[in-house]
């Protein structure tokens, strides 16, 4: 039956202590970074991060015992475990530290080789150092290794070999300092051929893993340090092409970028029916700087005699970049149009006759007074304004812009014609002298009505004496109402009074009344109780007497016996 994932991960926790009791570091070393691989397989890299650093104990550990007995090579085989592992925990200075660490074990054992004479051995270790000192772009310390021992070996015929294993390490040092292209492919090339084939003799197979790092390494480095060239051309030629007439052709070119173009070369496309006046369809330039321009021109001319033709023209334009990687641009295909007048001249006649039409517009639409002089005004001004405008654009042979700049004006011109013909005029006069004979019945009808105030006036004069008669007539009801009205309200107010005395003596009575009956109640009530409160008394007396006599006769009853 297959174990379980805790079953495993147990095993392997107790193999390592085991070994770890027993001093085998290293192995130790090794169970731990199984054990932290599956854990974090299963639950993620921060549930593994404390047995991953327990390997890096064990691994230091056996480092150690390895130093002490001069085992550099075993020792930096250690570390470089080490290096992994911080590397896989994001642990940047603590990876860069362990990398010159191995770089320092791998020099002193380069230098043990060295002593014994091995200097194939020790040159490779050398370059493995130089290349560990490259994962983490320390270049100058690499360059200063690589200079020291070349120095040993560079005279010695009988170390072509060795020289050949540490050239991988100079050529890529001068790739990022010069940004040598060739050094680049002379460092790849290097360590495939000979670095690494090297390792694998003495079973340094475990670094190759650092080797692909750093190649990487100093790879991205040179590209982020190359300066590339970006070329930007620009085609210049008329839109206002003629037929049989020739018209200049040019191509600029321009190097927006930060690196040189080298070797560039320019191959027009002429198509048939158009031939070349003046000047070359293929020319070249040996180097484009940054921010350089440079132009090429020719002449041409279409031969056909009639007719609209259109015809597509290209250009090939290829160059080498730093890295002498080759680039290639097209410029186009663009359409050349001949016609057989010139366009800008047709439309400036076309602009000359409209600004003539704009006059007799204008007078018509001012005559038709359908509008006033202002409005005339605003729409003479904006055709010649559109006018002056597509004449400019003329010069800058923006003929789609002219070309909707006359349609414009033309619909303008539809616009004023329409409104002044008869066919549109007739119903807006007819609407006009129905305007005024509405106005002159107003006008009769307000007059009318004047007439009819004045009557008005007249009447209400003759009625004034019996206006001023019914007036009085009215007055005086209004006094004798009042007056009525006030002697009611003294004889409400008089009668009032009345009940109001009546009412209070009543009132006064009745209090009289209940007084005395209150008190003759109370009278009786009192008597009533002196009645009972006396015959209590004489209850109370009479029991009294009784227990006196009572008493009394116990006590004579004492004396006898």
């Amino acid at each position: 039956m297959e174990k379980s994932y805790d079953e495993n991960l147990a095993k392997l926790m107790s193999e390592a202590r085991d070994l770890f009791k027993s001093s085998n570091f290293a192995e130790s070393a090794r169970k731990y970074w199984e054990a932290a691989k599956k854990l974090e397989a299963a639950r993620g890299l921060a549930q593994a991060e404390d047995l991953y650093n327990e390997a890096i104990k064990n691994f230091i550990r056996a480092s150690e015992d390895n130093k002490e007995k001069k085992q550099y090579r075993l020792s930096a085989q250690n570390l470089f475990h080490v290096v992994m592992i911080f590397k896989r925990l994001g642990a940047i200075d603590d990876w860069k530290a362990a990398t010159m660490a191995v770089v320092d074990d791998l020099v002193n054992a380069a230098q043990e080789y060295l002593l014994w004479n091995e200097y194939d051995k020790g040159i490779i270790l050398v370059s493995t150092a130089c290349f560990f000192l490259f994962s983490i772009e320390e270049f100058k310390t690499a360059e200063k290794y690589y200079t020291q021992y070349i120095e040993q070996i560079k005279d010695d015929p009988g170390f072509t070999r060795a020289q050949q294993i540490l050239f991988a390490a100079g050529h890529a040092i001068q790739a990022v300092k010069n940004l040598d292209t060739g050094s680049l492919l002379n460092a790849q090339q290097l360590v495939g051929s000979h670095l690494k084939p090297g390792l694998s003799q003495i079973t340094g197979d475990l670094f190759f893993p650092a080797i692909d790092d750093a190649v990487d390494t100093v790879v991205k480095i040179f590209r982020s340090k190359i300066k590339l060239p970006k070329i930007v051309p620009e085609f210049k030629i008329s839109r206002d092409l003629v037929l049989g007439e020739p018209t200049d052709l040019s191509i600029f070119i321009e190097n927006v970028g930060e690196g040189d173009a080298n070797n560039l070369s320019f191959s027009f496309n002429i198509p048939e029916g158009v031939e070349v006046i003046d000047g070359n369809k293929e020319f070249s330039v040996e180097k484009l700087l940054p921010q350089q321009k440079t132009e090429h021109k020719l002449i041409i001319r279409c031969m056909s005699a009639k007719g609209e033709i259109t015809h597509e023209l290209s250009v090939i334009i290829n160059f080498y970049d730093q890295l002498q990687t080759k680039q290639t641009m097209m410029m186009g295909p663009y359409d050349l149009v001949f016609r057989e007048k010139s366009l800008s001249k047709e439309h400036k006649d076309t602009l000359d006759s409209l600004a003539e039409q704009n006059e007799i517009n204008y007078t018509k639409c001012y005559e038709s007074k359908i509008a006033l002089k202002e409005a005339c005004d605003v729409m003479s001004e904006l055709v010649i304004s559109i006018i002056k405008e597509s004449k400019e654009k003329l010069a800058t042979e923006e003929f789609e812009t002219v070309l909707a700049n006359i349609q414009n004006i033309n619909r303008i011109f539809k616009t004023i014609n329409k409104i002044t013909s008869k066919e549109f005029l007739a119903p807006i006069y007819e609407a006009q002298e129905k305007e005024l004979t509405e106005k002159i019945d107003s006008a009769l009808e307000l007059k009318k009505e004047e007439w009819n105030s004045e009557l008005e006036v007249t009447k209400t004069q003759l009625s004034e004496e019996h206006l001023k008669e019914k007036e009085e007539l009215k007055q005086s009801f209004e006094d004798d109402k009042v007056e009525l009205e006030k002697q009611k309200e003294e004889e409400w107010k008089e009668l009032m009074e009345k009940l109001v005395l009546k009412h209070t003596d009543d009132i006064k009575e009745f209090e009289t009344e209940l007084i005395e009956q209150k008190g003759q109640e109370m009278e009786e009530l009192n008597k009533k109780l002196e009645q009972e409160k006396k015959k209590a008394l004489e209850e109370q007396e009479a029991v009294l007497r009784d227990e006196f006599q009572r008493l009394l006769s116990e006590s004579q009853g004492k004396k006898r016996r």
